[in-house]
């Protein structure tokens, strides 16, 4: 595409206690294959040197002292004054041609409000790490239609590697950041998909690589803040609220079925038929599986704190 058409950008990256990853994922960005775009660090009341080691940069860095990412981008949405907004994650590190992609996108198709590209899981080094590298969380491929998935619908969220027009976030604002500290994506499209009548594609040329999670915990922590936010979507998406129904017990049943599996992959790697990898992965999707079922009691008080909050803003 002709580099007098492209739009400028600007490319938002929400940090969180992000020292270890800051540095590379601006690297990244400064070596994007992109005519006109700026860098916007938002640092969400990190407490280690995240802001430090932005501020070594030719970028802006603003403060947001609410935490969540949703609150994170809105601040930057409202400085900002370019055509396009991308959105990326500190925990993340861009392909040159990612930012290229995603407006190529969004200027093929005048009906798309939002383009999302693809994430990928960088591979790991602990079992931990290969384990959620292994389970790939962020492909959202299986949920674009059809033939058209070399340029199609996509799902309506797309995490920490997205693009939209300036006019989206004009007509309905930002991310609902008063309910969601995270995962306000899926809320988000709808919300201006039903505005706006514009719609998410999917760019799958538009490659970003996420760290892979290093600990049990985290992997306990992940899948506990995706359940609570779960929860509290389903106040407002039936489609959700109809997943929701006999999740734990679901998961409960699902940890049962691990123990067993995990108990015959330990056998047959005795006998050098399975690979450690495979015998820990029961034990993984167990310890995501009990998050999950910590996080929907979490979404569960989440709610119901919400909705007295609502009781006493009405008397």
């Amino acid at each position: 595409m002709n580099d007098t058409v492209l739009p400028p950008v600007s490319v938002v990256v929400a940090a969180y206690n992000s020292r270890d990853t800051m540095a590379r994922c601006i690297e990244a960005l400064q070596k994007l294959d992109y005519p006109s775009f700026e860098i916007i660090v938002v640092d969400n009341a990190s407490t280690d040197h995240t802001r430090a080691i932005a501020s070594r940069f030719p970028v802006k860095v603003l403060d947001e002292p609410r935490r969540g990412w949703p609150a994170a981008r809105n601040r930057a949405w409202h400085w900002s004054k370019a055509a396009f907004v991308a959105n990326i994650d500190a925990d993340c590190f861009a392909e040159p041609q990612w930012l290229r992609e995603l407006v190529a996108a969004l200027l093929a198709d005048p009906g798309a409000g939002c383009a999302v590209g693809r994430t990928h899981v960088e591979p790991g080094k602990t079992l931990a790490e290969q384990h959620y590298a292994a389970c790939d969380p962020f492909n959202i491929e299986k949920y674009v239609q059809g033939t058209e998935r070399a340029f199609g619908r996509a799902c309506p969220w797309g995490g920490g590697n997205n693009c939209f027009r300036r006019e989206v976030l004009e007509a309905v604002g930002g991310y609902d950041a008063e309910t969601y500290t995270s995962g306000a994506d899926r809320e988000y499209h709808k919300r201006f998909e039903g505005a706006t009548g514009l719609r998410t594609v999917y760019a799958p040329k538009a490659v970003i690589w996420h760290v892979a999670r290093g600990s049990v915990r985290e992997l306990f922590r992940n899948a506990a803040k995706y359940a609570a936010d779960g929860v509290v979507q389903a106040q407002s998406d039936p489609s959700v609220a109809t997943y929701l129904r006999g999740y734990v017990r679901r998961n409960v049943g699902y940890i049962a079925r691990n123990a067993a599996g995990l108990a015959w992959r330990a056998a047959r790697f005795l006998v050098g038929c399975e690979t450690r990898l495979r015998v820990a992965r029961p034990f993984f999707y167990s310890v995501q599986e009990l998050g999950s079922i910590c996080g929907y009691y979490r979404g569960r008080r989440r709610v119901r704190a919400l909705a007295r909050e609502s009781r006493v803003k009405v008397k």
